[in-house]
């Protein structure tokens, strides 16, 4: 679904639109790679892991003690004690290898493996030792303090997901059935570019018309979370044919092409004619404020997409359609969960009907959490991301939200300061 024409765009797509119609012409990655668990936090395996063992693999000590037979300490009080012939000790990495019969009892620790004939173990503050025997004071019951065999986990059932980033919990359960390489879907190769003349880098001084380019470094790192490996192609100048070559260039070398600057309507934009020249634009301005002039095009069957260079748009154009794209090809399935917050706004926020905004904003906490606006607009105010904490999202349905309102707030920092 389009929207109406706007400031020389033939129409802006809903951002909703725009990606669910980009997303369906690409397939996920298929191809794995094997590698060490240590290295796989945040890798997306192809499928759940089954346990090829029962965790724990045999009965074991919940607690130090001794092993017993419950049976035997069916009387068991500090009146009347119940004493028992202590005939060994079962540490985890000394099992006992005996058997308990009747009025006997086996030192044990935690994790160590239960003595055959046992079927209990009485704590240690329980029970009173006296040379070679024990008077215990209190009646256990049958697997008391006992965590029991496949307890954790039993064989055949999953012990790790797939289609999901790895944890650290993840990694240790892996090493803990045994598992120290994993197949594992191999990284989103993605190429990114900056386009645009008057673009510095590493530049002590600033020439007049002259700007350090930021965007690069600020796309990567928003990225860097996700299973993907980078080519950096530079800077380059408004030429047609320079631009051209390093794009079918980072097309054929990447699983994602990123460009940044060119795609808007100006007179030095070169983004979209060669993204029409190379393949098929398909969605080119999008009812997304900042960031209408995102371009998302197919060159040879891979996605090619387009940011505005004012470097607002390209965070938020990065978060809305980059980031959903790489979870598409990153084979990774269910739900992105925003971490967010609720509070209260402290003055007025305007909005078109039409266009989805994303309002920079500071989250002041306390006994009552207020929502500050930092700056309401300005694609090149940078100084609004650094200073703010998060995104308040204005649907394309609202007209704004009034002082007072109770809104919701995407977090990007982890730490509120």
């Amino acid at each position: 679904m389009s929207w109406k024409k706007r400031r020389g765009f033939k129409e802006l797509t809903f951002v909703d639109d725009a990606l669910r119609s980009y997303l369906s012409l690409f397939d996920p990655i298929s191809e794995y790679e094997d590698i060490s668990v240590y290295d796989a936090i945040g890798r997306v395996l192809p499928h759940d892991i089954l346990s090829p063992i029962d965790l724990p693999p045999f009965d074991r000590s919940a607690v130090d003690g001794y092993a017993v037979r419950s049976m035997d300490l069916s009387g068991a009080s500090e009146g009347s004690p119940v004493r028992l012939k202590v005939i060994g000790l079962s540490t985890t990495s000394a099992p006992f290898e005996g058997r308990i019969d009747e009025g006997e009892a086996v030192r044990i620790d935690t994790g160590a493996r239960m003595p055959e004939g046992a079927d209990a173990v009485v704590m240690l503050e329980f029970t009173d030792r006296k040379g070679e025997f024990i008077e215990v004071f209190k009646p256990v019951s049958p697997m008391e303090n006992v965590s029991v065999k496949g307890e954790d986990i039993r064989k055949g059932e999953i012990i790790v997901y797939g289609g999901i980033p790895l944890t650290p919990y993840d990694i240790a359960n892996l090493v803990n059935i045994g598992m120290y390489r994993v197949k594992v879907i191999r990284k989103i190769k993605v190429g990114i570019v900056a386009i645009g003349s008057e673009l510095l880098e590493y530049s002590d001084d600033l020439p007049l018309g002259k700007i350090r380019e930021t965007n690069r470094v600020m796309i990567k790192s928003l990225l860097k979370d996700f299973p993907i490996e980078f080519k950096d192609y530079g800077i380059l100048p408004d030429d047609h044919n320079i631009v051209r070559e390093v794009i079918l260039r980072g097309v054929s070398e990447n699983d994602l092409m990123i460009s940044i600057g060119g795609s808007s309507l100006g007179e030095g934009d070169v983004v979209t004619d060669i993204a029409e020249e190379l393949g098929e634009i398909v969605v080119h301005g999008v009812a997304l404020y900042p960031s209408r002039p995102v371009l998302l095009s197919r060159v040879d069957n891979k996605p090619y997409i387009g940011v505005p260079g004012y470097p607002v748009a390209a965070a938020i154009s990065t978060k809305v359609f980059i980031q959903p794209l790489i979870l598409h090809l990153s084979s990774i399935q269910g739900t992105y969960i925003e971490c967010i917050v609720r509070g209260r706004l402290t003055r007025r926020v305007a909005s078109k009907i039409g266009l989805r905004h994303y309002v920079r904003v500071k989250v002041k906490m306390g006994d009552e959490i207020l929502i500050e606006p930092v700056y309401a607009s300005g694609a090149g105010v940078l100084s609004s991301l650094s200073l703010g904490d998060g995104y308040l999202v204005i649907p394309e349905d609202v007209e704004g939200y009034d002082k007072g309102d109770y809104v919701d707030v995407i977090l990007y920092r982890k730490i509120i300061r």
